[in-house]
């Protein structure tokens, strides 16, 4: 009697995880339109949030790699998502209606061969993200407000055995100085307007095969007026 009541609450999460997996189960394969667009659009505004809000904190910490895979979940999810509730899920359960099985081994059906590739694309976009995937916010975020608004211009060019990278900004009234950071790490401060600065390509640190820089523009008081990154692969060639 004893082990029955030592193996009872056992039992007791056994039936409620199998309850939890038929329901989900239940959900994962409704088939109504209006379920289909449901899950349509939860999946749209999961994928969005997670797409944005890793992009938003790899603006500012760059070095949080770990994020891309969530970036590159999310971005895939806002088109993946929509696909697999509206197309696979709906073309699956007509064809088992009709009697045909595409499966792999007897377990590997089409839904879990759908799911495994939209995987194996997050595993490769997360390690190489791709330009589309990469949305840098940093610029529109650290906005403070202040109607300082320069353009910065950026060229690279070969010099020696490597590349330089010089940049400009379109105006310098309302700056006091000019950082350029990589990284961790500060490449210069420019304090003299007109704020024309050139850096090393050897000087940039690299995140996932990509070297970037920041530049910041500062007030007199030290404070953030505008915040600029640039990707090397994006800076156009003199």
């Amino acid at each position: 009697m004893s082990d029955d009541v030592t193996d009872s609450p056992l039992r007791t999460l056994r039936r409620l995880a199998r309850s939890a997996w038929r329901t989900m189960l239940t959900i994962y394969y409704a088939n109504s339109i209006s379920w289909r667009a449901l899950k349509a659009g939860a999946l749209v505004f999961l994928g969005f949030f997670a797409w944005v809000g890793a992009s938003i904190l790899l603006s500012y910490r760059p070095g949080w790699t770990v994020l891309h895979y969530v970036q590159a979940y999310g971005f895939l999810l806002v088109g993946y998502g929509p696909f697999h509730h509206l197309v696979v899920i709906p073309v699956y359960q007509r064809l088992r209606r009709k009697g045909t099985h595409l499966s792999l081994g007897g377990h590997f059906h089409l839904p879990n061969a759908s799911l495994a590739v939209f995987f194996a694309l997050v595993i490769v976009l997360g390690t190489v993200p791709a330009g589309p995937m990469t949305i840098d916010f940093t610029s529109a975020l650290d906005d403070s407000g202040v109607d300082v608004d320069p353009a910065l211009l950026c060229v690279q060019g070969e010099h020696g055995n490597g590349t330089d990278i010089h940049c400009h900004l379109s105006e310098s009234e309302g700056i006091d100085r000019v950082v350029v950071r990589s990284g961790d790490r500060t490449i210069l401060t420019d304090g003299e307007p007109p704020f024309d600065f050139t850096i090393r390509e050897d000087q940039l640190e690299s995140t996932r095969g990509q070297k970037r820089f920041v530049v910041d523009l500062r007030d007199p008081d030290g404070s953030l007026i505008r915040r600029y990154t640039r990707t090397l692969s994006r800076v156009d060639r003199d």
